[in-house]
């Protein structure tokens, strides 16, 4: 990783890093690793809580508890809008970090469309994340294309932004095979491997993904496609074509030790975004994708502007028109040459 301003910001100051998510979280993960590596002392809450309002509420109630007296930088993340009024409430005048991961109204108003836009409930999302974007000292994102977005959505300086993108955690996720190596589950030595994971956001594009299995299930390709996460959000005769395979595998969670095992005898993995209808799926990387590049592996990806900031389209990165699942099908097959 190159240096930032926000890597000197927090060089040789005390930290404290609050964040809406449980502590083994990606972002928090990275966050974590800059502070080890550069802070004089830091400090993290986090909450294992379900979702992020039993997590909000849990941080809210252990923020009274929490020194912030001899602290120099405050670092809120995730979903800081949550908890924005009570950090402020306590500050001493340390410098404060919004690690604006998720809008509230960008992400339940603009992607999932649990409220309708205009009404009041998106009124008070947008000015929630307005008021972290005015008042935070320095705004982090994870695609240049969403500090953009945020910059002209909400009115607010573009200079108060800088891009972190995501980067996977190495002590987990690296391209050496585990000692001994696990054998792959349900798939035969001489099959070729497709591996797609996701937690089933609409941005994703999942019945998109588990459309393009299906598809090359059907043509015999004698290719084992493996999908991981929750389907939840995909449209039941999508799933229920798909559960007709042998050569599709669906599993509802692993550990991140066992992903990455999966991962490493993966001969092919599915990032995306690939919903076409979604622009926050334009704006963003899969964290996925940081993981599969961690670990040296061939993948496909959404055609995206967020994607193409930190990739090329070469033998090892292939793009994808979001929303095609038949043109999907076609380049893993053509991938796998089958």
């Amino acid at each position: 990783m190159t240096e930032s301003s926000f890597q000197n910001l927090v060089k040789g100051k005390n930290v404290v890093y609050i964040t809406v998510k449980n502590r083994d979280y990606i972002r928090v993960s990275q966050i974590e690793r800059i502070l080890g590596k550069s802070a004089a002392s830091y400090k993290v809450y986090a909450s294992e809580k379900g979702n992020p309002l039993t997590r909000a509420l849990d941080l809210r109630c252990r923020v009274k508890e929490i020194d912030l007296a001899a602290t120099d930088v405050v670092i809120v993340g995730f979903l800081p809008q949550l908890i924005w009024e009570k950090i402020k409430k306590r500050n001493k005048g340390a410098v404060l970090v919004a690690d604006f991961f998720l809008s509230l109204y960008d992400t339940v108003v603009l992607d999932r469309k649990l409220v309708s836009d205009g009404g009041l409930v998106a009124g008070k999302m947008h000015e929630m994340d307005k008021r972290v974007l005015e008042e935070a000292d320095l705004v982090l994102t994870d695609t240049r294309a969403d500090a953009d977005f945020f910059a002209k959505e909400y009115k607010v300086d573009k200079d108060k932004f800088e891009t972190l993108y995501l980067e996977a955690d190495k002590r987990i996720y690296d391209a050496k095979v585990s000692s001994p190596e696990r054998k792959k589950a349900g798939v035969k030595e001489s099959e070729a491997n497709v591996l797609y994971f996701g937690t089933g956001l609409p941005l994703q594009g999942t019945d998109i993904i588990l459309k393009a299995f299906s598809l090359i299930a059907a043509k015999g390709k004698n290719i084992t496609c493996t999908f991981i996460g929750s389907t939840k959000g995909i449209p039941k005769p999508v799933v229920d074509v798909a559960r007709l395979y042998s050569d599709i595998e669906i599993i509802n969670w692993v550990t991140q030790e066992e992903l990455a095992d999966r991962i490493r005898m993966a001969d092919l993995c599915v990032a995306g975004h690939f919903n076409k209808d979604i622009d926050k799926a334009d704006r963003t990387i899969p964290g996925k994708a940081i993981i599969y590049e961690a670990m040296e592996k061939k993948m496909i990806l959404g055609d995206t502007k967020a994607n193409r900031e930190l990739f090329a389209e070469d033998e090892r990165h292939i793009f994808v028109q979001r929303g095609d699942a038949m043109e999907l099908s076609r380049k893993i097959a053509l991938c796998l040459k089958k």
